[in-house]
């Protein structure tokens, strides 16, 4: 991974690259349905899963049904638009057409997983959500994350919505640590500190080992 330019940072890269000689490993990168197609800068991750499943492990795909209704404000100047149900459906229809195109969903055995986070994300209760969960995130250290704290430094607005996506893309590691043994989350560089903040809660809530 490091000689094809995958890999800028890790959690614990030693006991990671430990990791994948010692057992298969699950992992994802997560999609918000934000639009029917993909951009070049998609390539990156969906090629990082492409090659972990060709090196025996396997990969999920994660798709934002839940998430694209608060939309992720990394790096971004204002909120994303708010996408009506049936755009998001239409969305992820769309979508999973590109990712059979270049990852496996059926006929092997390390075949991948696509999964929709809105299957636990929409039926959360909320007060026991921030009871659970909500308790596991200094507000302090969330403001400090660059994607945050350069919105705000830029003066410009941060809805309480989109300061949600954070809590929501971890506990989507957390649920699929749960479900699916998955222990590593990729991405790229905008969603840095919501990865870690996924690996934490795993530690936390579980005391299990995770990566990103």
């Amino acid at each position: 991974m490091y000689e094809r330019g995958f890999i800028h940072d890790s959690t614990d890269i030693l006991k990671l690259d430990n990791l994948f000689f010692a057992e298969k490993v699950v992992a994802y990168i997560g999609y918000d349905a934000t639009a029917k197609s993909l951009h070049v800068g998609h390539l990156v991750p969906i090629m990082m899963l492409r090659w972990l499943q060709k090196c025996g492990h396997q990969p999920i795909t994660l798709m934002g049904g839940g998430t694209t209704k608060v939309g992720d404000p990394s790096f971004r100047s204002e909120d994303r638009p708010l996408l009506a149900q049936d755009e998001i459906d239409s969305n992820i229809k769309s979508l999973k057409t590109i990712f059979t195109q270049y990852i496996e969903y059926d006929n092997i055995v390390n075949k991948a997983i696509m999964i929709d986070n809105a299957e636990w994300l929409d039926n959360i209760n909320y007060l026991d959500f921030l009871r659970t969960i909500g308790k596991h995130f200094s507000v302090n250290r969330m403001l400090a994350f660059e994607s945050v704290k350069s919105r705000i430094d830029r003066e410009q607005s941060l809805s309480f919505l989109e300061f949600n996506y954070m809590i929501l893309q971890a506990y989507d590691f957390l649920e699929l640590n749960k479900k699916e043994n998955c222990v590593l989350q990729m991405g790229g560089s905008d969603p840095w500190g919501n990865i870690v903040n996924g690996v934490e809660l795993i530690k936390r809530r579980s005391n299990k080992q995770a990566y990103g």
